[in-house]
């Protein structure tokens, strides 16, 4: 499967909070202006098909993964974008209006490091109930 391939693709990203912001303020902020920006960018609506936001209580998110033996993430949220393709996500992340809004805005409520991971194409469904 290659770059020019038609299957959805699939990134999370995984975002701390900048240092000093409230969990409240971050919240507040991703899912109001940084939304609005994003989904407003021409570009974004074209590739875009899906955008979520999971904002969670970092306590509880943190005795879940005690309780099942892992470490404590430290995330603040997490996105999970699907674009219509390769080439949809790559023409979002090189496009010079997405550029410059990622340049500005994510030092306004996100700390570096951000990780992302990414998949492509359809899940096989092992098992839904």
């Amino acid at each position: 499967m290659g770059l020019s391939s038609v299957a959805p693709v699939k990134l999370l990203i995984f975002a701390r909070r900048r240092e000093g912001m409230s969990k409240k303020e971050f919240d507040d902020y991703w899912r109001g202006p940084h939304a609005k920006q994003f989904m407003d960018l021409d570009i974004v609506k074209k590739h875009c098909t899906r955008y979520e936001q999971y904002h969670d209580d970092a306590t509880v998110r943190a005795e879940a993964e005690s309780a099942i033996g892992l470490p404590n993430s430290g995330w603040d949220g997490v996105a999970f974008l699907v674009f219509d393709s390769a080439e949809g996500a790559k023409a979002v992340f090189n496009d010079p209006d997405f550029q410059a809004f990622a340049a500005a805005d994510e030092p306004r409520f996100c700390s570096a490091p951000t990780q992302y991971q990414m998949l492509i194409g359809d899940p096989e469904i092992i098992h839904s109930s």
